[in-house]
């Protein structure tokens, strides 16, 4: 059975989350890229796989929002990643709610330019759209409600009991285990830009024996040396073509 991340994996989400982020750190209601100061979004864009649960975003967008006229292109090392995620006061929790918070607070000002923030990655989109949306399972750190909005926005109506969200902190290892709870199987596929992400699946559930077949998506927020880490780490590293050509495996027409 094949589980989908989705943004990085099926949706192109990152200037709608830097904007989402600098309005909540800011306590602004920017819409657009070209209201955020300096180079902030550029690095936030440049920075933003370094990110794993919503609310982590937060403490980075301040730091994107403090060094502005910093060049466009700047990477953060992970260690001074790390050392601006855990600098913040506040729980991880309750950021990624104050997140969601900002972007409901975005969507009834603007629905359609929050939605125009956002794009598909094609061809992929597509194929799950031909197969059947009731066939698409999502285990995500978005938010539920975004996640159907954009999914049926864009044509794949998505049933909401299949959408596995980071509502309330909700993790993806837990979210894992609802899914394999009520699927009744532990032969699951997962596919995730995130490294981070993969890793902390693996050593949850592959720890004595693989059970979870975990694949990273060459085409979202990867750094430049995640290919390299997940060869290492014996995850697939994988382009469109590979994942489309293993939907038509799994789910023939």
């Amino acid at each position: 059975m094949l589980i989908f991340d989705y943004d990085g994996v099926l949706l192109n989400s990152v200037v709608e989350m830097g904007i989402t982020a600098y309005n909540t750190v800011t306590g602004e209601l920017a819409t657009s890229p070209g209201e955020l100061p300096g180079h902030t979004l550029d690095l936030f864009v440049g920075n933003r796989y370094h990110v794993q649960p919503a609310g982590d975003a937060l403490p980075l967008m301040r730091w994107c929002v403090d060094h502005a006229d910093l060049a466009p292109a700047y990477r953060l090392t992970p260690e001074e990643y790390l050392a601006i995620r855990d600098g913040a006061s506040t729980p991880v929790v309750e950021r990624s709610t104050q997140f969601f918070a900002a972007r409901r607070r975005f969507v009834d000002h603007d629905m359609d330019k929050w939605r125009s923030l956002n794009s598909v990655y094609q061809p992929l989109w597509d194929v799950l759209r031909q197969k059947g949306a009731h066939r698409v399972v999502i285990l995500t750190n978005k938010n539920r409600e975004a996640t159907l909005n954009l999914c049926h926005h864009f044509g794949l109506a998505v049933s909401p009991e299949n959408v596995y969200s980071g509502d309330h902190g909700t993790t993806k290892i837990d979210n894992m285990l609802s899914i394999r709870r009520r699927f009744n199987r532990d032969d699951f596929t997962f596919v995730d830009d995130s490294i981070g992400n993969l890793a902390e699946l693996d050593a949850h559930f592959n720890a004595n024996g693989r059970t979870l077949r975990l694949q990273l998506a060459s085409w979202g927020y990867t750094g430049p040396d995640d290919e390299r880490l997940a060869r290492d780490a014996g995850y697939e590293y994988i382009a469109q073509d590979d994942l489309i050509a293993l939907l038509d495996m799994l789910l023939p027409a």
